[in-house]
């Protein structure tokens, strides 16, 4: 049975047969892993409320309060006491476990410590998750002045930022020029001056450097980023290593060394772990 039936059905509201019921209940499904991938995103602001919640999914408001009430029994998240919903200690023991299996941020963090190490500024490890990425570690640099984009947590479109660059160009031409257009209704809503011509060309001028996304300004005014994806890492779980900095600390002159810093720590990581 198809969404658009099952919408059908909820409108009109006939008593679904067993096969729509199947299909509801895979649509709950997708539903609540979807509402507890947004909730990881909102740590960083200290968790959500439900009217955040029901406005970035575009749920109706009993379906949101459904959702989380069967996320908050299950123990995936919980309630602070300003009301706001967080990750619970379930979330954290999935994640634990599956750390466990991949290792993606153990190693990860080593490479963005050295790189941080090296150039002074924030280094940051970020996986890609379909047709998004996400930063699953931030190491601060020594220098005084940082840009603050990208927390841990954060969850961007492919095409957004350097790191997002930086997977597209690792990509076959025509895979990323798909999941440019997949994505470019959440981009143009989010950034709107980051048309797909903007994004294709971004990527067009990280292939030249070998695959290294450079932007400059493109998503805070004041910040640049560098970003390489991990060789052999490109696919659906990619793997990427990028430098996070105030827009002064990107210039032509320097982009030499955070270059040359990327290429050794992803290169390394490939090596290590093939």
């Amino acid at each position: 049975m198809t969404e658009q039936s099952i919408h059908d059905v909820e409108r009109s509201g006939d008593r679904p047969r067993a096969g729509d019921q199947a299909g509801q209940g895979s649509q709950s499904v997708r539903r609540a892993l979807d509402l507890l991938t947004l909730i990881a995103a909102g740590e960083r602001r200290g968790g959500l409320s439900v009217a955040e919640v029901t406005d970035e999914t575009a749920l109706t408001k009993p379906t949101v309060h459904r959702l989380l009430r069967e996320l908050l029994h299950a123990g995936y998240v919980e309630q602070a006491p300003d009301r706001r919903y967080r990750l619970g200690p379930e979330a954290y023991a999935v994640g634990a476990a599956a750390e466990a299996r991949y290792g993606i941020r153990q190693h990860a963090l080593v490479a963005a410590t050295r790189v941080a190490a090296a150039c002074e500024d924030v280094a940051v490890a970020t996986v890609r998750r379909g047709l998004h990425y996400v930063c699953v570690h931030r190491e601060e640099g020594r220098w005084p002045v940082r840009s603050h984009v990208l927390q841990v947590g954060d969850r961007m479109p492919l095409g957004v930022g350097s790191n997002g660059v930086a997977f597209l160009a690792a990509m076959p031409p025509a895979q990323a020029d798909e999941i440019v257009a997949a994505v470019a209704d959440e981009v143009t809503r989010k950034f709107p001056h980051l048309t797909p011509d903007v994004i294709a060309g971004l990527v067009d001028e990280a292939r030249e450097r070998d695959g290294i996304g450079i932007v400059r300004g493109l998503i805070s005014s004041d910040s640049a980023g560098a970003a390489l994806a991990v060789p052999a890492h490109g696919g659906p779980n990619g793997l990427s290593i990028g430098i996070v900095t105030p827009a002064s600390r990107l210039a032509p002159d320097r982009e030499p060394l955070l270059c040359s810093l990327l290429r050794a720590e992803t290169g390394q990581l490939a090596k290590e772990h093939p």
